[in-house]
């Protein structure tokens, strides 16, 4: 989308714009508790105001809300806060430029999750610059020790009986030992879960505010075939007792996973879209799926089944088109 193509915005709407932007970088920083998840709208922010304004006036609003809210950060002395946010923001660029060479959601989407990996990680490192540690490091420490306490408590508590004590000290020690292994994957799953949030609603907002659509539809959206091989090689690196083969295997393992998942929920919106399901008991599914490990069992069978079995049809209707 050209900025020749795209909405210009009033002094109003200008105002109301760099408002947003400001109050969305500055209250997580102010009250992280209460304000930390607007950090998870930066991205979707980023890429709807340079998709509506275009890239040219887009990004002078963002500018402008990032200059007054880096302002404040000096100001209260938390400016690793803004960093922090600061590293989100550059997905919505990588997005934008990836929707105007017409590129298919897997590779925006692949795009979009390297660029908040690769930034995350130049902010993480150049703030454990002079620490003893790395902030990865006292992040597995501080769950250690949360773990810790948290068995200890069970331990002294006179209100468990002992069958569950000892259920519980079992979980509780091979979450020691598990989670530190896959906590890459742990934070890769919140990278994949932010790019497809702000894919899929930033499609949206694209569509009703503008009129176009940066993608076709969520439920037409569909993976690449010869991604199952990578799955295949990861479970087969999973299985091998060589170390790191085997934690790379299992990271990546729980990553595609993820990806999967995405793909069978884009199936499951296809069916109900085409069986015209009620909103009210379409809510309730997805409650369902969200909430339940089956559901997402599910997910993630549909999804890889989908590479053979085709369930939405859409090659067959797109040579049907063709012809």
């Amino acid at each position: 989308m050209t900025d020749s193509e795209v909405h210009k915005p009033e002094m109003r709407s200008i105002i109301n714009v760099v408002l947003v932007v400001f109050l969305t970088f500055v209250l997580p920083g102010v009250q992280w508790g209460l304000f930390g998840w607007l950090h998870v709208l930066l991205p979707l922010l980023s890429f709807f105001l340079l998709s509506r304004y275009g890239v040219h006036t887009g990004n002078r609003l963002l500018l402008s809300g990032l200059g007054l809210a880096f302002i404040i950060f000096l100001v209260l002395q938390r400016v690793d806060y803004f960093f922090l946010a600061l590293s989100l923001v550059p997905m919505g660029y990588v997005l934008v430029r990836s929707v105007n060479r017409g590129e298919s959601p897997a590779t925006s989407g692949f795009k979009g999750s390297l660029t908040l990996v690769i930034c995350s990680f130049v902010v993480f490192t150049a703030l454990s610059t002079g620490s003893d540690v790395s902030l990865y490091s006292q992040l597995l420490a501080s769950l250690d020790e949360g773990i810790t306490e948290a068995l200890e408590y069970y331990r002294t508590s006179g209100s468990i009986s002992g069958e569950t004590l000892v259920l519980l000290e079992q979980t509780l020690l091979q979450m020691k030992v598990i989670v530190p292994v896959i906590m890459p994957a742990i934070l890769g799953s919140f990278v994949l879960l932010i790019t497809w949030f702000t894919m899929v609603v930033g499609n949206r907002l694209v569509l009703k505010f503008c009129g176009i659509a940066s993608w076709e539809k969520y439920s037409s959206w569909q993976l690449p075939e010869k991604l199952i091989w990578s799955v295949i090689i990861v479970g087969i690196c999973a299985l091998i007792p060589v170390h790191p083969i085997r934690e790379i295997g299992m990271n990546s393992l729980i990553l595609l996973s993820i990806v999967y998942c995405f793909q069978g929920l884009a199936i499951a919106v296809f069916f109900m879209d085409k069986w015209n399901v009620p909103i009210l008991f379409r809510s309730f599914i997805y409650v369902m799926i969200v909430f339940q490990s089956f559901g997402t069992v599910i997910l993630l069978f549909f999804g890889l089944a989908d590479i053979w079995f085709n369930f939405r049809k859409l090659h067959t209707e797109q040579d049907e088109t063709v012809n």
